[in-house]
């Protein structure tokens, strides 16, 4: 049994040699660790890129245990996921409190060696009321990239805590 007080969320991040890299085992001097986001702040220039990991956000926050097609990922409940519908290829960002046991994919990709999407179906398994998370710092416009496993080349689903910039609706083109 987890208890939710003391939970650390286990919070992953994909670095440029394609590995997850686990917030929560940061230690106190590091080199160079970059993370990916899709970054959405130039509209007219969509990108993958590489971000210096220089300042850490440490808040406390409800948890979503979430079921992404075979992988189990928690994330703040606050934040919102990159959906994608399989058909039409239409992304939009969708808050993850507003997942409520309706049908939705999440957009999984790997940047560094994908070369198609994969489409997961979300499911809120849990809900912890009080995780304490380790983020890093993400501009207006960047979306997280989070392992979804660990290891090499592994999947990632995209999240983001603050959906200012982004557009309604993201180009695929664009992006893969």
């Amino acid at each position: 049994m987890i208890h939710p007080a003391s939970y650390q969320g286990p919070m992953k991040i994909l670095t440029p040699e394609n590995t997850s890299f686990d917030m929560n085992d940061i230690p106190n001097e590091i080199d160079d660790v970059r993370y990916c986001v899709l970054d959405y702040s130039n509209q007219a220039d969509v990108d993958f890129h590489w971000i210096p990991l220089i300042f850490l956000d440490n808040f406390p926050r409800p948890a979503a245990d979430l079921q992404l097609g075979k992988y189990r990922i928690q994330m703040p409940l606050d934040w919102s996921i990159v959906i994608c519908d399989k058909e039409s290829g239409a992304m939009e960002v969708l808050e993850l409190k507003n997942i409520n046991d309706r049908q939705f994919d999440a957009f999984a990709f790997n940047p560094l060696d994908g070369y198609m999407p994969h489409f997961l179906d979300i499911q809120i398994v849990n809900i912890y009321p009080d995780v304490n998370w380790y983020f890093p710092k993400l501009k207006y416009g960047h979306i997280l990239a989070v392992p979804l496993e660990d290891g090499p080349s592994p999947l990632c689903a995209y999240f983001v805590r603050d959906t200012n910039k982004l557009p309604e609706v993201l180009d695929i083109t664009k992006i893969v």
